[in-house]
C-alpha cells in the first residue's frame, strides 16, 4: 500500500500519554542543539532494534491491515530514538555536518535542515564539548497503523554539555524533537521537527558572532563594534574583581539582539515581574554544597543600552564578581550580602557622590523613616518597588564594614560566610545566623553594631 504518515490528534494524544515512555524528570538547564544520528544507525556497542513482527493469528486477512497499537512497539521505538539521538551527538562532537544533517526529513526538511546547519556552526565556534544525553521521554505517542504506514510522535530529550575552557561542570538543557517512522521498521528514524523546550542555548541565537579569550567568551548578537565593546569591557570587569577578590573567573557572556529572547535565555518573562529593568543576571545551575562550574551573563538589551560608559562597567562588574564568588564558594549567603558586595566591588573605582550612587535607599529612608533591619530577600525580587532601594542598602552595609575594618576583612567575611567555617548542621539553614559566625570569627563585631553603623550613614546621607 502506499506510505502515508499518520499523527495523533490532541485527544487522541492525551489519551495515551499515559502509555507513553516516561523517564526521570528534566534537569533545569536550557535548550538548544538538536540530537539525532543517520537513520539507521544504532549506538555504539548496542545491536539495532529488530522490526516489529505483526503476525497475529487472530489478524484480518488480506486486505484488512492489523493496526499496530504504540504500546507493541514502545521499546523497539524508544532504543532507536536513544540510539540515533546519541549517534547525532557523536557526529556533533566530531563536527560532522553530514551525519548531524542525515535523519532530518519530512515536509519542511530544507528548512530544518538549513537550520540544523547553522546551529551545528554555532556549536562548534562556541566550542561545545561533552555532549550527553541523559535522558528520553515521550509526551505524545504515536497513533495505531498498520505496517508500511509512517507515523510520527513526540520526544523532550535531556541533554547536557560543557563549554571548552569555560565550564568546570556540565549545564543541562531541554529539547522537543518529533520523529517519524514505519511502526514495523522503527530503527529507520525521520527526525522531522527540532525546537528547544523552553529555554534556548546560545546557539539557537541567529546571526551570533563568537569572541574568544583566555578570560571571557562574547557571544553576541549584532555588529562587530558591539561585540568588541563587550569584549573590552569583560576584560576591564577581570581586572577589577580580581583587584578586590584576589581572582576572577572566566566568563561566558551573552548579548541577545532582544528583551525577549534575554527572558527566555533566563527563563523568565520580559516584562516588568521578570526583567523589571535589569540590565543583566548571572544565570548558571548551583548545588548546594559545591562550586558553580557553569554560569552565564546575559546582557539585557534595552536598560543596558541605556546606561551610561561607565554604567556598563560597573553592571558587568557587578555580574562578574557574581560568577567569580559562585565558582570559587560552596554556601550561598544572605542577598543583602551577596548584592552588596557585588556593588562593593562594582562602585569602588568610580568617583560619584555616595547620594548620587544610593539615591532609590535615600528617597526610601526620607519617606519610610530608618530601617531597623537589613534588607530581606524578598527585597530583592524583579519588579518589588524596593529593588533599587535594596541594592543602595545593602551598599551601604558593606561600606560601612569596609571603612570600619578594610576591604580585605570584608573580603574574608563573605569566603567565611560561603563556606569557609565550619556551622553546626543545624544552622546550616539559617544563613543570617552564618553570618552573624563570620562577623564575630573574621572582625570581631556584631550584626548588632553592623547595623548601628549603617543607620549611621543613611542619616549622614540624608543630611
Amino acid at each position: 500500500m502506499p506510505c502515508q504518515t499518520r499523527r495523533a490528534t490532541a485527544a487522541t494524544s492525551r489519551t495515551r500519554l499515559g502509555r507513553s515512555l516516561v523517564a526521570a524528570a528534566a534537569s533545569l538547564a536550557l535548550a538548544g542543539c538538536t540530537a539525532g544520528s543517520p537513520a539507521g544507525t544504532a549506538a555504539p556497542g548496542s545491536a539495532p532494534p529488530a522490526p516489529v513482527s505483526v503476525t497475529d493469528p487472530a489478524a484480518p486477512g488480506p486486505g484488512a491491515p492489523e493496526d499496530i497499537p504504540p504500546e507493541r512497539w514502545a521499546a523497539a521505538r524508544q532504543q532507536a530514538v536513544t540510539a540515533l539521538v546519541r549517534a547525532r551527538l557523536s557526529a556533533a562532537h566530531r563536527g560532522d555536518e553530514r551525519a548531524w544533517l542525515a535523519p532530518l526529513g519530512g515536509p519542511n526538511r530544507t528548512v530544518l535542515r538549513t537550520t540544523q546547519q547553522a546551529v551545528l556552526q554555532r556549536m562548534s565556534a562556541i566550542g561545545v564539548e561533552d555532549l550527553e544525553l541523559d535522558d528520553v521521554r515521550e509526551t505524545t505517542a504515536p497513533v495505531p497503523a498498520p505496517a508500511g504506514t509512517s507515523v510520527e510522535w513526540d520526544v523532550r530529550v535531556d541533554l547536557s554539555y560543557r563549554i571548552r575552557g569555560f565550564d568546570t561542570a556540565p549545564r543541562s538543557f531541554d529539547l522537543d524533537l518529533t520523529f517519524k517512522a514505519d511502526p514495523a521498521v522503527p530503527q529507520r528514524l525521520t527526525v522531522t521537527a527540532s525546537a528547544p523546550s523552553g529555554r534556548p542555548q546560545p546557539w539557537d541565537l541567529a546571526g551570533l558572532r563568537v569572541r574568544r579569550s583566555p578570560t571571557a567568551l562574547v557571544l553576541a548578537v549584532g555588529s562587530a563594534s558591539r561585540v568588541e565593546e563587550i569584549a573590552r569591557r569583560a576584560r576591564t570587569a577581570s581586572s577589577r574583581v580580581a583587584a578586590v577578590w584576589g581572582s576572577a573567573r572566566p566568563a561566558v557572556w551573552i548579548a541577545p539582539a532582544s528583551d525577549a529572547d534575554a527572558g527566555r535565555l533566563l527563563g523568565r518573562a520580559a516584562g516588568p515581574d521578570g526583567l523589571g529593568g535589569v540590565a543583566a543576571a548571572t544565570d548558571g545551575p548551583l548545588t548546594p554544597g559545591e562550586r558553580a562550574g557553569a554560569d552565564r551573563i546575559i546582557l539585557v538589551p534595552r536598560a543596558w543600552t541605556s546606561l551610561r560608559s561607565d554604567g556598563r562597567d560597573v553592571v558587568m562588574t557587578h555580574e562578574l564578581t557574581h560568577v567569580t564568588v559562585r565558582g570559587s564558594t560552596t554556601r550561598a549567603v544572605p542577598v543583602w550580602l551577596s548584592e552588596g558586595f557585588a556593588e562593593l566591588v562594582a562602585y569602588r573605582p568610580i568617583d560619584l557622590p555616595e547620594r548620587a550612587v544610593v539615591g532609590p535607599a535615600v528617597a526610601l529612608v526620607r519617606a519610610g523613616g530608618m530601617p531597623r533591619a537589613l534588607p530581606g530577600d524578598d527585597d530583592f525580587a524583579p519588579g518589588t518597588q524596593t529593588l533599587q532601594a535594596a541594592y543602595g542598602l545593602s551598599l551601604v552595609a558593606l561600606r560601612s564594614l569596609a571603612d570600619a575594618h578594610g576591604t580585605r576583612a570584608v573580603v574574608a567575611l563573605y569566603r567565611a560566610a560561603a563556606g569557609g567555617i565550619a556551622v553546626p548542621t543545624g544552622r546550616l539553614d539559617d544563613r543570617e545566623a552564618v553570618v552573624d559566625t563570620a562577623l564575630q570569627a573574621t572582625m570581631g563585631t556584631t550584626r548588632g553594631r553592623l547595623v548601628k553603623d549603617w543607620q549611621a550613614r543613611l542619616r549622614s546621607l540624608l543630611r
